[in-house]
Formats: structure tokens, C-alpha cells, sequence
């Protein structure tokens, strides 16, 4: 009898390869605090007071706050909104973001506001391009005359193979 052994010859190892792909991304919060905000009712639908610009990720944005709503369909409601404004090319630009109401009292997110902290994602086509909630809050459910909305915002840049 021959070696039970013999019959398993030896195979050559196996070639293995591996690649990864790492996407890059940006991220930053910004607050921007609305003080007297009695005063800003009764500014008109469609009017709106924005943050100063800050920038996250080589782009620049802003925080729209519309006190008496963006849109007659939603008047009854104040509305929030991130928007591009720098001068780039009007490429797309990926995000995710959450924009929230806070109490500066206490700095808790405002228990009435039906979007504060959803997470959006969405691509800016253009600049001066907004996304946001017509239906921020209830008008009649925001009564404190200070509070801060807080943009935390990620940009999607590029994905590179490795």
C-alpha cells in the first residue's frame, strides 16, 4: 500500500488581493441664537433672519429662520432652513444635518418642535439652494423670546478607493 498522503499534492497558495474605500467627511455645529424673538412676529410669511455664515467642509452656510413661516400653506407655523450661500460652483454638495430648537435656559431641545434632531440628507444643487422644515414649530407653541437653533452639519466629500 501505497502513502495515503501522496494523493494530496500540494496546492500552490492562492493569490489574495484587498481594497478598501474611505469617504472623506467634514463635520461642525453651529448655533445661532434668536433674542427677541416677540419682536420678529409679525415680520411678514416669507421673511426670514439668517445666521452669519459659517463654513463646514470648504463650503459656506446659513441658518434661515422664518418667523411667521416660509409659505402660506404653513403661515401657522415658524420654519428653519440650511442653506448654501457661498460663491462656489454650483455643483452638488451631499450632507447630512439636523437642525434643532433649543431653550437657552436650559439649552434642551424645545419638547414642541415636530423636526428638531431629524436627520436629512440631501444634495445642494445650487447656491442659495435651502432645505429645511416649513413646519418647524407651531407658532403658538414657541413663548420664549430667546432660544437657539443648532445646525449639526456633515459634508460628504469624495470617496477614494484604496
Amino acid at each position: 500500500m501505497g502513502n495515503i498522503n501522496s494523493c494530496w499534492a500540494a496546492e500552490p497558495p492562492v493569490a489574495e488581493t484587498l481594497s478598501s474605500c474611505v469617504t472623506k467627511t467634514t463635520t461642525a455645529a453651529h448655533n445661532f441664537t434668536v433674542t427677541n424673538y416677540s419682536l420678529l412676529k409679525g415680520m411678514g410669511v416669507g421673511k426670514f433672519v439668517s445666521s452669519r455664515p459659517f463654513s463646514v467642509g470648504g463650503y459656506s452656510w446659513q441658518i434661515r429662520f422664518y418667523p411667521d413661516g416660509d409659505d402660506q400653506e404653513h403661515a401657522g407655523y415658524a420654519a428653519a432652513f440650511l442653506c448654501r450661500c457661498d460663491g462656489l460652483a454650483a455643483t452638488g454638495v451631499q450632507t447630512k444635518y439636523t437642525l434643532s430648537l433649543r431653550r437657552n435656559k436650559d439649552g434642551k431641545v424645545h419638547r414642541d418642535s415636530k423636526c428638531s434632531s431629524k436627520l436629512v440628507t440631501c444634495n445642494f444643487q445650487q447656491v442659495g439652494a435651502g432645505w429645511g422644515f416649513s413646519d418647524f414649530i407651531e407658532k403658538s407653541k414657541l413663548q420664549e423670546d430667546c432660544f437657539t437653533i443648532r445646525c449639526d452639519l456633515t459634508v460628504i466629500g469624495k470617496t477614494i478607493i484604496l
